[in-house]
């Protein structure tokens, strides 16, 4: 059976590829506030949450805080590898890590999903 997926989760994404890494950010966090704490996709949602807020505190120029942020996003998203609700998690992993390590907006990942 496929999990049904949140329509905040899909908002999230799609903001997440227009750049709106705050609003990403909140949308999501706002469905992460609200499942319970033993909802098999929580880590998800945080790793994409902590994806967003890294390239958010990128773009303000805080890298130590974006660096923090981006491990604990991977280390969130890599319990979901290869894919997750429509999400390729791996493209996502491998494009934070190449934008972190080249710290050039040219890597900036964009998000590959199906809904």
């Amino acid at each position: 059976m496929t999990p049904i997926v949140d329509p905040r989760f899909i908002r999230g994404l799609h903001l997440f590829n227009e750049g709106e890494y705050f609003e990403a950010h909140d949308v999501i966090e706002e469905l992460w506030l609200e499942v319970p704490s033993d909802d098999p996709m929580r880590d998800l949602y945080q790793g994409v949450i902590q994806a967003a807020a890294a390239i958010y505190q990128f773009d303000r120029g805080i890298l130590s805080g974006a660096l923090g942020l981006h491990c604990a996003s991977v280390k969130h998203l890599r319990k979901y590898e290869p894919a997750a609700l429509g999400l390729n998690v791996s493209q996502l992993v491998n494009g934070l890590n190449d934008f972190f390590k080249h710290r050039d907006k040219k890597y900036i990942p964009v998000l590959e999903f199906k809904k």
